[in-house]
């Protein structure tokens, strides 16, 4: 018998740091609210935007065309696969195309690397388990200063400082071997001018806080991780049931009393989701559009017969 893989993306890893607990229900009982939240599908498009753009000038089309693509793109995909309503497609259409022309003079200096990279590497070892870290970088780019430099694309509403705590931006840099990675902000502000919310922001990590963060990892999944599998124990972190106003999605659960109220609720309220792919993770923004596609029309399909 082989030893065991621990395999985790950063978002899987972020929501273990937040709450053992959380992590259990999301990943192991996969449930979850029914629904799905407006930002997640305009992040979508905002991505496949990117991606359709920064490709099309990777293979030499002009700005104007790879600008053309990627908004048609944008149109496509939020009628297959979102339900989100017109104003807010034309909106994101709106954005975007203010972003491409805001940057298209920086942009053609651009050396294209990779768009949409998927990435896995081993992080640790030993005879008992390995620890892969997986992910996808938005882009990878070279320019007269910075070589094969990972960059992470990032819609908001409000303004935020960027910090290089980000787990995610860490991984980039682990498997880039960069010590350089720039958060290219996209700001959705309506009252802002181009300049103000199309930020891109150059973040560095030197040697040392990198392999502190691998060893940190690496201690967080061969201790804490490993014995909750092994014990079949979540701890609830009570911190994170409530932050910034906002209530944990399982906050109802934890709130109550006793294992059949508990599972009550879990019956009542919540449903099954699909398990937690770590390589749909890795997938194309435009690849999971397409996937999203198939299974919105099979759906239809079923309940037509």
């Amino acid at each position: 018998m082989g030893r065991p893989n621990i395999v985790f993306d950063m978002s899987k890893y972020d929501l273990f740091r937040l709450c053992e607990k959380r992590f259990n229900y999301r990943h192991n009982l996969n449930i979850g609210l029914p629904g799905k939240s407006i930002p997640l599908d305009r992040g979508s498009l905002v991505h496949v935007a990117a991606e359709t753009y920064y490709q099309a000038l990777k293979d030499k089309h002009t700005l104007a065309e790879a600008a053309t693509m990627a908004l048609s793109k944008i149109r496509v995909a939020a009628v297959v696969s979102t339900d989100l309503d017109s104003e807010v497609v034309n909106r994101i259409i709106d954005v975007m195309e203010e972003y491409f022309d805001y940057w298209q003079t920086q942009d053609q200096n651009l050396i294209i690397n990779e768009v949409e990279q998927p990435f896995m590497y081993e992080l640790f070892a030993n005879d008992d388990v390995a620890i892969f870290l997986a992910g996808k970088i938005d882009l990878i780019v070279s320019d007269n200063r910075y070589t094969e430099e990972p960059w992470d694309h990032k819609s908001y509403d409000r303004s935020y400082e960027v910090g290089r705590m980000s787990n995610q931006f860490k991984n980039y840099c682990v498997f880039t071997k960069s010590n350089f990675l720039t958060v290219n902000k996209i700001g959705f502000q309506k009252t802002l001018k181009p300049h103000e919310k199309f930020i891109r922001t150059r973040l560095t990590f030197d040697p040392l806080i990198l392999e502190e963060w691998k060893q940190n990892v690496t201690n967080v999944l061969m201790t804490n991780y490993l014995a909750c599998v092994a014990e079949d124990k979540w701890p609830m972190n009570e911190t994170s049931c409530d932050k910034f106003n906002r209530k944990c999605e399982f906050y109802e659960i934890c709130d109550s009393s006793g294992l059949p109220a508990k599972n009550y609720k879990i019956n009542s309220n919540y449903v099954k989701i699909e398990p937690w792919d770590v390589t749909r993770v890795m997938k194309r923004s435009s690849q999971i559009i397409e996937e999203d596609k198939e299974k919105r029309e099979q759906a239809n399909d079923g309940k037509e017969t």
